[in-house]
């Protein structure tokens, strides 16, 4: 691929393109059906240029144009770098070619005698993500980790067997059951090399065929594989899979691009990813169901709080706490995992210790924080009240600002503990009083919006299913007396 002839000393001056371009018409020109095409072995020579990876797709281009397969590289490490060896990924991933990659290592890195591959057994699960992010079929699919060891443990059976059945140096037990789990050579037991490499030198040497392999399976009782060796065999013999962009289909069916050509003429024709194989790519193991992000949620319902009738406009100095629709009933914590009882208890200290009353309130018309929070201020004989949306966002507001302005809002309500609720009451007081108010603690986390994002949305869509726009904010009672000292 691009950089070969440079590095093979006959460049002529001319540019890695230009040469290789040349050598992809005369390999056309030679009558041979396809080429790796993607800069294989030499890619970080074009890639230490300006420009080189341009260069690499124009050759995977010119390779398609020329009805050549197009094996498109991405097998020797292109990059150190996990974001520009992945940025030319993409650029073959998206569009697609006959095979994205040469190769693809499916042993760790420290293993791969052939130099490290690009992407290895490492990246299995996030190659697996990003065909499920794109839905694209890049070749894999994912499987369960029993289904995984199932496959591992029989795989290592089956090779001790044959190993057993031609007098090759025997392969424990203990061997079997490390190369079920193992993950690269460090986890297997030491064997003797020197050893194997001598039966295999016997075997190659003997009248022993792949036959042998295979009556090796059947009667240790591998018949189903014995059947998948034997039918490999067949098919080398065959060819077929020699065709232009040839693949195997589950029963050993080739296709390629003789007998299933691209029939792509613009968007929305050509191969689309659907039915039970995107059905397949998209069943990551590590995918959760909503329903988990729920678990427990309203399955106990406060019993400590009450419904009293509509709330009236307060006369005394007082903080409105007004909570959402769901609060405390559909739902019972907050995204964070703080009850909705401890999360109250604290904020009324907090304006207890500050020498005010407070008062609850239910806001039905709307599951928006500032909304709630612009309820509570309109009812608050202060003006001053506190908007709890029941996964935990926080605000207070005052009665004079408008819904969408407030006096401190605290969107980052998986970083709020119990003692940031206590602050808020507190400042919300003293807000009321016309006091100075002291800043609330927070924790910083910067991975919580991804981490919860989806718990998020499940919360707040539980909590618009209470939302009844006709009902009026009713005025809550909660069992509760402030802390004594």
């Amino acid at each position: 691929g691009t950089g070969s002839e440079a590095l093979m000393g006959h460049s002529e001056g001319r540019s890695m393109l230009y040469l290789e371009a040349r050598c992809l018409l005369v390999t056309r020109g030679a009558g041979s059906q396809g080429v790796q095409n993607g800069s294989i072995s030499c890619v970080a020579l074009p890639e230490s240029l300006p420009g080189g990876v341009r260069a690499i797709l124009a050759e995977n281009l010119l390779a398609t144009m020329l009805n050549l397969e197009c094996a498109s590289g991405n097998d020797a490490l292109a990059s150190h770098s996990d974001i520009r060896k992945t940025a030319k990924l993409m650029c073959q991933f998206i569009p697609g070619t006959d095979f994205i990659h040469s190769g693809y290592s499916a042993v760790p890195r420290m293993d791969n005698l052939f130099g490290g591959g690009c992407f290895d057994a490492d990246e299995l699960d996030d190659y697996n993500v990003l065909q499920r992010d794109m839905q694209i079929d890049a070749g894999l699919h994912p499987i369960r980790e029993e289904e995984a060891l199932a496959i591992r443990e029989k795989a290592a059976r089956a090779i001790q067997a044959v190993y057993a059945r031609l007098g090759f140096p025997p392969i424990s037990d203990e061997e079997v059951a490390a190369a079920t789990t193992a993950h690269d050579s460090n986890d297997m037991p030491d064997r003797d090399v020197v050893a194997d490499l001598a039966a295999a030198d016997a075997f190659l040497k003997s009248n022993r065929t792949v036959l042998d392999v295979i009556r090796a399976l059947d009667e240790a009782g591998f018949s189903d594989v014995a059947e998948r060796v034997l039918e490999m065999s067949r098919q080398r013999v065959l060819g077929d899979y020699l065709q232009p962009a040839a693949i195997f289909d589950a029963n050993f069916r080739v296709l390629s691009g003789l007998n299933d050509p691209n029939d792509y003429t613009g968007p929305g024709t050509g191969y689309r990813l659907k039915g039970a194989r995107w059905a397949k790519v998209q069943d990551i193991p590590q995918a959760k169901d909503p329903a988990d992000y729920l678990q427990g949620q309203g399955q106990h319902p406060s019993t400590r709080l009450r419904e009293l009738g509509p709330a009236a406009k307060g006369t005394s100095c007082e903080v409105v706490v007004a909570v959402g629709p769901a609060f405390g009933r559909e739902l019972t914590e907050t995204i964070g995992g703080l009850p909705h009882e401890q999360v109250l208890e604290q904020i009324l200290t907090g304006i207890a210790e500050e020498g005010l009353s407070a008062r609850l309130v239910k806001v039905y018309h709307s599951a928006d924080c500032a909304f709630i929070g612009y309820a509570g201020a309109q009812l608050s004989g202060s003006g001053v009240a506190i908007g709890l949306q029941s996964r935990g966002t926080t605000v207070i507001h005052r009665a004079d600002l408008a819904p969408l302005n407030n006096l401190e809002l605290f969107p980052q309500s998986p970083n709020l503990t119990l003692e940031s609720y206590r602050q808020i009451g507190r400042n919300a007081a003293r807000y009321a009083k016309g006091e100075p108010v002291q800043p609330v603690p927070v924790r910083v986390d910067n991975w919580v919006r991804l981490r919860l994002i989806v718990k998020t949305m499940l919360l707040h869509r539980r909590e618009c299913e209470q939302v009844d726009p006709k009902r009026p904010p009713i005025e809550l009672h909660f069992d509760w007396e402030p802390e004594t000292t």
